[in-house]
């Protein structure tokens, strides 16, 4: 069987060394010693540099509903209604 030969670089190979420079990556902020909310707020930094607005919002919203706790969510949406100005 004849065996194909391989010019440049294919799909795959772009693919495999874009997950090991991004494994790199976390690799190396996890070096720092970092916490699970660093963590968090590292996943909502790096969203922010998203080119689509719908993922960006995605993720931030994600990290905001992980992060918050649900007593925060509970004050914020009482403080909220209280503010309604009703007449």
């Amino acid at each position: 069987m004849d065996k194909m030969k391989k010019y440049g670089e294919t799909d795959t190979d772009r693919w495999a060394r874009d997950m090991i420079k991004s494994r790199e990556i976390v690799s190396e902020v996890l070096n720092f010693g970092i916490s699970q909310n660093q963590i968090h707020q590292i996943i909502k930094l790096l969203s922010l540099e998203l080119e689509d607005r719908g993922h960006l919002l995605e993720y931030t919203n994600l990290v905001k509903k992980i992060t918050e706790p649900e007593s925060d969510l509970e004050t914020t949406e009482s403080n909220s209604a209280s503010r309604i100005i009703m007449e």
